[in-house]
């Protein structure tokens, strides 16, 4: 299934011309840039997705305000320079231009 996932999400990528992805699992919503390993162990990563500039949230927590400064999720969301998704926790998935 893992693999079967990281094709479906390479070839939206490919046709979309974007890397930018947003992830659901059942209890975290990420937002980052899908990194890939060109030429290099394209068979490592066959069980995550790795994704560069991540932001992490908590769904339980995360704030629906529509304002222009709306800042409420700054308090709950995580930055990673890097993250591991795994790929069996996915829940949905989108590919954002």
């Amino acid at each position: 299934m893992s693999k079967k996932l990281l094709k479906t999400i390479d070839k939206i990528m490919e046709s979309s011309e974007s890397n930018k992805i947003t992830v659901f699992t059942s209890h975290l919503k990420i937002d980052g840039n899908v990194f890939k390993a060109e030429g290099r162990c394209d068979e490592c990563n066959d069980e995550y997705l790795t994704l560069e500039n991540a932001l992490i949230c908590r769904l339980e927590d995360y704030c629906a305000c529509d304002e222009d400064a709306c800042e409420c999720n700054d308090y709950i969301c995580f930055r990673y320079d890097w993250l591991n998704v795994s790929i069996d926790d996915i829940v949905a998935f989108s590919i954002i231009q």
